[in-house]
């Protein structure tokens, strides 16, 4: 290692102090927050989690200081940068989330605060990567951390969802779902057997930041049982399809390169992507029409979901409107149980979400913010 490379990552160590003893002082003051609605022992334990998730993160930020240079490069940054820090403020909130398992349901607003930790963590988590590239800051230890927060994270927020009742116990599985695919390629490694990269996708990213979305939403302390296993199953879907068919391509089951695979996918985003969402548009505009002329929705919800559905009809931003569409499905669901056509609604608004309005839709600025790499920068132009 040069000179100037072993003085940046001593200031790299300093600066690890430093989050390590603001780390402390949140999880000090949210022992003390916790006091005020919990009984000591409850309190205790939840700052025994809180505390031994910190340790985990603090000593992954120690190993991978390291990294802390560019992707492409080897010299390191002198300091962690504001991209960084964003991701290490996600790493804290995971910590403070994980004070709560396996304690008491909360109660008050205090049931609002996973929800609200995850919630919050999700959002720093769309700019840390933005921030990153637009500031010309992207870094292997960025990288490392935001995958290592990220399944944590999710399997944090699973595993309370499942506490509270909120998912059924399966759905760990796919919170685990990362670390299951890195174990079964490790596995195959071990064995000597062939081990294949993963093709561009158009979708698993977009699957995942869905997922965790609902995620967040699903610990909500206002979800019905019944309600919230429904949801579960209709997200759970892409997300076992998306982790099928990468297992079946790094396995060999199936060659993405080709020719047959790739006439047959072409196909099925014809008819998935393109020529069913329409369908599915109407019929999700139908049934918000019948249910309010029904009168199964409050006038709140009927409100809100009449300009939903003319948007989701006509193809204008659909992915918004499917999205406002499944709050009025989900609400509903809470509010008079789960039936037919609120379910249906539910199953139209997360087809939509995921696979687009398709074929003979008006107007969709969405797809480009989902698909693009929000903050890059041309190298001419800077």
């Amino acid at each position: 290692m040069l000179w100037n490379d072993q003085q940046a990552l001593v200031g790299l160590r300093r600066q690890w102090v430093y989050v390590a003893l603001f780390y402390s002082a949140v999880l000090i003051t949210g022992y003390w927050a916790m006091l005020q609605f919990w009984p000591r022992p409850d309190a205790m334990r939840w700052l025994a989690l809180a505390a031994a998730t910190t340790v985990v993160q603090m000593v992954v930020l120690w190993w991978a200081l390291r990294f802390n240079h560019h992707p492409d490069g080897a010299t390191l940054f002198h300091d962690l940068g504001l991209a960084n820090g964003m991701t290490l403020t996600r790493g804290l909130l995971a910590c403070l989330l994980a004070g709560f398992l396996f304690g008491p349901t909360p109660h008050g607003w205090l049931a609002w605060a996973p929800a609200a930790l995850y919630m919050s963590e999700r959002v720093i988590d769309f700019f840390d990567g933005f921030v990153a590239r637009y500031t010309r800051r992207e870094t292997k230890l960025g990288a490392i951390l935001d995958m290592e927060f990220d399944g944590l994270g999710i399997l944090i927020a699973v595993g309370l969802a499942i506490q509270y009742d909120h998912l059924p116990a399966w759905y760990l599985l796919l919170g685990l779902g990362r670390q299951l695919f890195i174990f079964g390629i490790w596995v195959r490694q071990r064995l000597g057997w062939p081990v294949f990269d993963l093709p561009p996708s158009d979708h698993r990213r977009l699957i995942a930041g869905f997922q965790t979305g609902f995620i967040s939403i699903i610990l909500w302390p206002t979800w019905t049982p019944d309600a919230a296993r429904f949801a579960a199953w209709l997200f759970a879907v892409p997300l076992l399809f998306s982790f099928g068919r990468d297992w079946l391509v790094v396995s060999d089951t199936i060659d993405a390169e080709s020719t047959a695979y790739q006439r047959v996918r072409q196909r099925a985003k014809l008819i998935f992507e393109q020529w069913t969402p329409p369908l599915v548009r109407l019929i999700g505009a139908a049934l918000v029409l019948s249910m309010i002329q029904g009168d199964a929705l409050a006038d709140g919800l009927a409100w809100f979901a009449a300009p939903g559905a003319l948007l989701l009809l006509l193809g204008v931003v659909g992915r918004a409107a499917a999205l406002m569409l499944a709050f009025v499905a989900a609400f509903s669901a809470v509010q008079v149980g789960l039936r037919p056509d609120n379910s249906l609604l539910l199953a139209c608004a997360v087809y939509i979400l995921h696979l687009g309005s398709g074929r003979l839709a008006l107007w969709t600025p969405e797809e480009y913010y989902l698909h693009a790499k929000l903050g890059a920068r041309d190298e001419a132009a800077v």
